[in-house]
């Protein structure tokens, strides 16, 4: 099962409102509930400067890349629909004989989608990856890389994710944001940013590798691949707060991933993503500005790995505690089946 219907634009709201349409991958189980994070929005602020320690991206300046207008080689193209056959039948393939340029492979998303899901549910909103300068060397990259994330891929806070769940998964722990209006697209710094969204919430990545162990995985190809984008767990969600106050906590939370006896196995910062994790959101949307395409209200957005990726092991507990922001604490947690 595939791609593509929008999320109707958020109204202030104190629950959690669920997409009820099954994960792709575990169609064949009842599976948990899927959702997307609401909470009442909070009022705007004023404006006012960047506040101390919160920075905005150096990066380069983005360049065009406009996906629809971009012609692709059969070969890519090829190369494309292939990888989508072995992500929808979670099988581990071979790297693409061919390397397309950024420009490409962000086409060639398309037909990668168009293999993996041949009838795409509601797209609800974008996934970041490699939004660490440490995992961006890794991969070659200059800047992070971006996928769609469709109805059904984000679940419930708790929810069993099934070991096979994709080709080669693993798990991280993550953050996300829902975005509260439109007028995000003009924001340039992580406060202006701030007045635009309406929760922050603890998420668990369940990403997807894909390729088989040893073959070359870089930016060119993740970008392809859709960025990873396989299924994730959605926590606990507090209003966003346009203050300087709750921004500059946004990059000092501490963030404990536990086991299910709640022994620690690894711990971070939110300042892993970009130094700040509103200036993954500052970076997108120059990123889709370039592109031609605009967040919109509604849309979740995954800003990137906070942990280093962990192996996805049958009857394991992940939960993941996030300290030092404003109406926290956040907690997520997910149990492989």
């Amino acid at each position: 099962m595939p791609i593509s219907f929008r999320l109707p634009a958020m109204a202030a709201a104190t629950s959690l409102v669920a997409a009820l349409i099954a994960l792709p991958a575990v169609a064949q189980q009842a599976g948990p509930r899927v959702l997307v994070p609401q909470a009442p929005a909070a009022p705007t602020a004023p404006a006012a400067p960047t506040p101390p320690g919160v920075s905005q991206p150096a990066g380069q300046p983005q360049p065009a890349i406009r996906p629809a207008s971009v012609a692709l080689p059969p070969k890519v193209t090829e190369e494309a629909e292939r990888l989508g056959r072995a992500w929808l039948a979670r099988i581990q393939p071979k790297a693409p004989e061919v390397k397309p340029d950024l420009a490409q492979a962000y086409a060639a998303q398309d037909r990668f989608l168009a293999a993996a899901m041949p009838s795409r549910p509601a797209q609800l909103g974008w996934k970041l990856t490699l939004t660490a300068r440490t995992t961006q060397e890794m991969f070659g990259a200059r800047a992070p890389v971006v996928g769609r994330i469709f109805a059904g891929q984000i679940l419930e806070n708790g929810a069993d994710v099934p070991r096979d769940v994709g080709a080669r998964p693993t798990v991280e722990v993550d953050l996300a944001v829902t975005v509260k209006d439109a007028g995000i697209m003009q924001a340039t710094n992580p406060l202006e940013v701030a007045a635009h969204l309406a929760t922050v919430s603890a998420y668990i990545d369940v990403p997807d590798l894909l390729l088989a162990s040893g073959e070359p995985l870089n930016a060119e190809t993740l970008a392809m691949i859709n960025a990873g984008m396989r299924t994730g767990v959605v926590g606990k969600a507090v209003p966003v707060q346009p203050t300087p106050e709750f921004v500059a906590a946004m990059a000092e939370m501490q963030v404990k991933v536990l086991d299910g006896h709640g022994g620690l196995i690894v711990e971070s910062r939110s300042s892993a993503i970009m130094g700040q994790p509103l200036n993954a959101l500052v970076w997108l949307i120059g990123h889709l500005k370039a592109r031609g395409e605009s967040l919109k209200p509604g849309d979740l957005i995954t800003l990137g790995a906070i942990s280093r990726p962990l192996p996805l092991k049958e009857g394991q507990v992940v939960r993941a505690v996030y300290t030092g922001l404003p109406g926290g604490p956040l907690e997520a947690q997910l149990s492989v089946k």
